[in-house]
């Protein structure tokens, strides 16, 4: 898992932090090639992934139109995606109708205004944060080596890099 900072560790974290146990269903918004979906699969939960541009365990997907019925899932897992969507407000929008009652989403990326952007984005979007950690420095460890690899992606045309942190979080639907 290289796609986001922590690998494997950060996203097995926010499994931990989130209270999830198999066989759960979770849904991976922005799945990439399918890490995290064969990690929650190996774990016993029933996990499913969607990303616009799918590789391996991965179906195509767009986080604004998933092709899932609202409610179907326990937990949803989004990792360095929504800030690249260009709209995160209507993302965790998405992630929200995805949700049963009392589903939680497992989120990490940058934060354009920090922790208390980020709660006030989750409250309008009716979720109920427990838990919100800075990992920036491990994001600027991760970033640096992806801009010398050549792997790094761009954020969307006018986001501000000031005042950016990159927040793991679990978002609880109220």
């Amino acid at each position: 898992m290289h796609r986001h900072p922590g690998g494997e560790a950060a996203t097995r974290k926010l499994i931990s932090l989130a209270g999830i146990t198999p066989p759960a269903g979770v849904i991976d918004l922005g799945a990439g090639d399918g890490d995290a979906v064969r990690l929650l699969r190996a774990l016993g939960f029933n996990a499913v992934g969607v990303d616009i541009k799918p590789g391996g365990d991965v179906e195509y997907g767009d986080i604004f139109a998933p092709p899932f019925e609202p409610g179907l899932f326990d937990a949803a897992l989004s990792q360095c995606v929504f800030l690249l969507t260009g709209d995160v407000p209507r993302a965790l929008s998405s992630a929200h109708a995805l949700l049963r009652p009392g589903g939680v989403l497992l989120y990490s990326d940058v934060v354009p205004g920090g922790e208390a952007a980020l709660r006030s984005l989750a409250a309008e979007a009716g979720f109920a944060p427990e838990y919100v950690g800075d990992t920036t420095r491990e994001w600027r460890e991760y970033y640096l080596a992806a801009l010398w690899a050549s792997t790094a992606e761009t954020p969307p045309e006018g986001v501000d890099a000031r005042g950016c942190r990159y927040l793991a979080a679990v978002l609880r639907k109220k």
